[in-house]
C-alpha cells in the first residue's frame, strides 16, 4: 500500500502546475552624467542623488537602472525616447512644455572658481564682460548670466566638463569658470592632476546662486501621475536618506 500512495504522490507531484514564478520588477531607465559628488559611473552607489533616488524607485517598487552619458547626449536620449528612458537628472529648474520635473531632490550652490591670487570681486555678472570666463557646454548657468549670454552681451568660452573648466583657470587660460561649489570641492580632492594646483584655487564669493536640482521625465500621461508617486515619496523620504548638504 505504501508504494501506491508514493506512485500516487508522485503522479500528483507530475501532474500538479509549477509554482508561478515571481514576477519581474519593471525597470525604470533613466540618463545622467558624471557630476561628483552628485551623480557619477564610478562613484560610490554611483553619487549620492543616485543612490536616493534608486532606494525612492525601490520604496515605489521598481528596479532603477541609470546610463551615464555626456551631458548634451544624456538629455538628447530622453528627447528621443528611442531607448526606453524615462527622464534624466539631477536639472536645475526648467520650464519647458516638453518635460515634469520633480519637487527638489537636493540643492545646489553655483558660482565661479576662480584663482586665489586673483579673486574676481564682482557684484554684477554684466562685469564678466571684461574677462575670460567659461562655461560648460548646455549646462544651466545663474539666471543672470545666462539671460546676458542669450542676449549676446556675454560671450564665455565653451568646455565640455567642469574638469577641463577648472584646469584652464588653474593655468590662467580663463580668469573664471561657472561650477557647482561642491563639484570643485571634490574635484580639488581627488582630480590628480587638479588637486596639484588646488591650494591656487578657490570658489569665488562672486555671482553665487543657490538652485535646487530636479529630477525630469517627459511630459505624458503615464508620467504624470509617476510624477506625483515620485514627489509623495520625497516628502516621505528625503530626510532620511539625503546628506545634511542635499537637504
Amino acid at each position: 500500500m505504501k508504494w501506491l500512495w508514493c506512485c500516487l504522490l508522485l503522479l500528483f507531484l507530475q501532474a500538479a502546475p509549477a509554482a508561478p514564478a515571481p514576477a519581474a520588477t519593471p525597470v525604470i531607465k533613466l540618463t545622467s552624467l558624471d557630476w561628483p559628488p552628485y551623480t557619477g559611473a564610478d562613484l560610490p552607489q554611483q553619487g549620492e542623488v543616485t543612490l536616493f533616488l534608486r532606494i525612492l524607485f525601490g520604496e515605489l517598487g521598481y528596479q532603477l537602472q541609470v546610463d551615464f552619458l555626456p551631458w548634451p547626449l544624456a538629455v538628447a536620449r530622453v528627447h528621443s525616447g528611442k531607448e526606453g528612458h524615462l527622464g534624466y537628472f539631477p536639472e536645475y529648474p526648467l520650464a519647458s512644455p516638453d518635460y515634469l520635473q520633480t519637487v527638489a531632490i537636493g540643492y545646489s550652490e553655483l558660482g565661479l572658481v576662480e584663482r586665489r591670487d586673483n579673486p574676481l570681486l564682482l557684484t554684477d555678472a554684466r562685469q564678466l564682460a571684461g574677462l575670460r570666463f567659461g562655461v560648460v557646454q548646455d549646462y544651466l548657468n545663474m539666471v543672470k548670466l545666462d539671460l546676458l549670454i542669450a542676449a549676446g552681451e556675454l560671450k564665455p568660452q565653451i568646455s565640455q566638463s567642469d574638469r577641463a573648466n577648472v584646469l584652464k583657470v588653474l593655468s590662467g587660460e580663463l580668469d573664471a569658470a561657472v561650477i557647482d561649489n561642491r563639484v570643485l570641492q571634490y574635484l580639488l580632492l581627488h582630480d590628480k592632476e587638479i588637486k596639484l594646483g588646488a591650494a591656487k584655487l578657490q570658489f569665488s564669493q562672486s555671482l553665487k546662486e543657490h538652485k535646487s536640482l530636479h529630477l525630469v521625465l517627459k511630459n505624458t500621461a503615464q508620467n504624470v501621475e509617476l510624477i506625483k508617486k515620485i514627489n509623495q515619496k520625497i516628502g516621505q523620504y528625503k530626510t532620511r536618506f539625503l546628506t545634511p548638504s542635499l537637504k
